[in-house]
This record gives structure tokens, C-alpha cells and sequence, in this order.
């Protein structure tokens, strides 16, 4: 069993169901994190799952996020994904809260 997750095993991860996980290892715990329902990306909301889809945060924050948001469109595929702008870094609520309908 691999010790060190890297943001792409959080990804798959979540997507595959788990609802808790850290990148990095046990003694060098990285950025990324499931939370029960979301992926956060030091202390914002990234990824969260919405029954059929996923609301991805596609708020630019460092050129990691950015990385790190690409990495998921590329996992989930376009038809997955509700994208939503503008949230605040280190947001507590849910991305539901930033869908423009």
C-alpha cells in the first residue's frame, strides 16, 4: 500500500466515493483534503459533489489551484462539472451557494 497521495489518488478518491483523505503521507500531510462531501485545497472548497455532478471552484487563487482545478476537468470530464466563480478563499459553506442559474 502507497503511503504518499498525491492530488491526483484525492481526486480519484473522492470521485470513486470516500469521504476522507489527505495528500501527502502520515508525516508530511500536503494541501489537499476530503471532507465528507468536498475537496479542499488548503482551507476553500475546490470540488464538491451535487447528486449527479460535481461543482467545481474555478476561482483563481495561485497557479497550484489552477493546476490542481485542471487535473479535475481532466479526471471528470466537462459533462460532470458545474462551474462556479467568485468564492472567497477559505469559505466554510457550500458551493451550491455560488451557482448562477
Amino acid at each position: 500500500m502507497r503511503m504518499n497521495k498525491t492530488m491526483k489518488d484525492i481526486i480519484i478518491d473522492f470521485v470513486a466515493g470516500a469521504e476522507s483523505g489527505i495528500s501527502g503521507s502520515k508525516n508530511n500531510p500536503g494541501n489537499l483534503k476530503i471532507k465528507g462531501h468536498q475537496v479542499i485545497h488548503f482551507n476553500t472548497p475546490i470540488l464538491e459533489r451535487d447528486s449527479e455532478k460535481y461543482i467545481l471552484n474555478m476561482t483563481r487563487y495561485s497557479i497550484q489551484t489552477g493546476r490542481l482545478q485542471k487535473l479535475i476537468k481532466e479526471i471528470l470530464g466537462q459533462e460532470k462539472i458545474i462551474t462556479v466563480l467568485r468564492v472567497p478563499m477559505d469559505y466554510r459553506g457550500s458551493l451550491v451557494d455560488f451557482i448562477i442559474e
